[in-house]
């Protein structure tokens, strides 16, 4: 009886994907090629390849992903939806797939920070680098789940060369990933050596992917470049490691890392507030102490991230010092917060990987520039993983009165969804006209300039526009358009 009950769970879950699979994957093919996706979708992606991207960068995995992506919507339709609905299936299943579960994972992702979801979803450059990056580090974190369990791990000797190749790919998409995978991959080599005294063939071969991968990554000509403070656009430690530590701390990190992340934030604050409910009473008095204090701080910064969400405040340099101190306090209280759960040490260890997680993402962000939102989303993807998971400590009796709560996250899910293919396709037909309008123009008009009309909901979009006549160039390679017509965008 519990098998049957058990198989027609799995089969509600595996339809329930499938259907969330084709709802993005129609969304996702009303998102437009915009900025670089137009140079790696003409020609100019084309001669990077021919060089195999030398003195460009050494992300030759991402960037065979966005050369491929940016030639065919239905491609890149298909691989954007796949790797979201990826990523709420593992993150669903590494967090013991609760009832409604994944509509959760799902809304937290629907309902990121706009500057966050147009430079990693909707922007097919981004999304090649960013998104691809976590969903494939996701795959292995779900492959090693079990090293948390009680009885040592079995693994399948024919997993060595896949995870080999598995980690070759993490490390050849963007930079702090990669470092982070290598992170990755000596943490699980060392926390099986000291539980179980053993180490795994097949740990080793992803480490020595994610070695090989950082290796040809990083052998790019670029990278000494950006080192010797030669190049145009990136740079490292500039004005002083510590300066612009502190700088990139409070201006870019604070408020696109932590602040803007309202949503997720609130639900962290219900989740601990939940389970600080459930647990206090069991907790001498020093933890309890602490526990009071870690969860005061928990909800004010959530309601503090709504605030000023709301207000939508210009921040003071007194607010930005503000803000700055109060992460590094709420960063603190998640860690008192964990510490006290009195929980068995493998769950803690687990809670304390998934938060430090985050911690190792953010850190290679310090020092180098520029950095944007689109930085951020891996980490968000596992402070999303870090609520699921604390989510599931629940005991049974409070899951079953969450369950009925967690319904509501599937209209949540509906309307977020409807939110974005009202936006989307309203930008994906005003797209098609002012295109075709362009090659027309271009085609009869007797002036050499032809206007590109904006596009509207703009902040949903990654620079729409042409910012200038390099883009302008891409844009005529991209769509065919006559390179003696000059293609400009309205002047503000």
């Amino acid at each position: 009886m519990n098998k049957l009950i058990d198989k027609k769970a799995q089969k509600r879950c595996i339809i329930t994907y499938a259907v969330i699979f084709v709802v993005l994957f129609f969304l996702c093919m009303l998102f437009p090629y915009t900025l670089d996706d137009w140079a790696w979708g003409g020609q100019r992606g084309l001669d990077r390849l021919s060089t195999w991207f030398d003195n460009y960068s050494g992300r030759y995995f991402g960037n065979l992903i966005v050369l491929a992506l940016t030639r065919s919507n239905l491609l890149k339709s298909f691989v954007m939806s796949f790797c979201i609905t990826g990523i709420a299936v593992l993150i669903h299943k590494l967090t013991e797939k609760q009832k409604n579960g994944v509509f959760i994972i799902l809304s937290l992702l629907i309902f990121m920070p706009v500057s966050l979801f147009r430079q990693t979803i909707a922007w097919t450059s981004g999304f090649a680098n960013y998104t691809t990056s976590i969903f494939l580090t996701l795959i292995y974190i779900y492959y090693v789940r079990n090293i948390y369990g009680e009885n040592k791990p079995k693994k399948a000797p024919f997993d060595i060369v896949p995870l080999f190749i598995l980690g070759a790919a993490n490390t050849l998409i963007v930079e702090h990933l990669t470092m982070y995978n290598i992170v990755l991959a000596v943490y699980v080599i060392l926390f099986t050596i000291i539980k179980f005294k053993k180490v795994y063939i097949q740990h080793i071969a992803y480490f020595i992917g994610t070695i090989a991968g950082t290796l040809l990554m990083f052998s790019n000509s670029v990278y000494r470049s950006v080192a010797d403070g030669n190049d145009d656009y990136r740079s490292i430690g500039e004005g002083g490691i510590i300066s612009k530590a502190i700088h990139e701390y409070l201006n870019t990190i604070v408020p696109d890392g932590f602040m803007n992340n309202f949503v997720l934030n609130i639900f962290i604050a219900v989740v601990c507030l939940i389970t600080w409910i459930k647990i206090k009473d069991k907790l001498s008095k020093l933890p309890k102490v602490l526990g009071a204090l870690s969860i005061a701080v928990i909800i004010a910064f959530a309601s503090s991230s709504l605030i000023i969400k709301i207000s939508a405040v210009t921040p003071l340099k007194l607010l930005t010092y503000a803000e700055g101190a109060a992460t590094i306090v709420y960063i603190l209280a998640l860690i008192v917060f964990l510490f006290i759960l009195p929980l068995e040490i493998n769950k803690k260890v687990k809670l304390f990987f998934i938060l430090g997680s985050v911690g190792c993402m953010i850190a290679p962000l310090l020092v180098v520039s520029p950095i944007s939102s689109r930085c951020f989303f891996a980490s968000y993807v596992m402070l999303i993983y870090l609520a699921m998971e604390l989510y599931s400590l629940f005991d049974e009796d409070i899951k079953e009165q969450l369950a009925k709560i967690s319904n509501a996250s599937v209209i949540v899910v509906a309307v977020g969804l409807l939110f974005l293919f009202y936006i989307y396709g309203t930008i994906a037909v005003n797209n098609q006209e002012r295109i075709e309008k362009v090659k027309k123009e271009a085609e009869t008009a007797t002036s050499e300039i032809v206007e590109l009309e904006s596009l509207p909901y703009k902040q949903y979009l990654w620079y729409s526009d042409i910012p200038n006549d390099y883009w302008a160039s891409n844009f005529k390679d991209y769509y065919g358009i006559d390179k003696n017509v000059k293609v400009v965008s309205p002047k503000k």
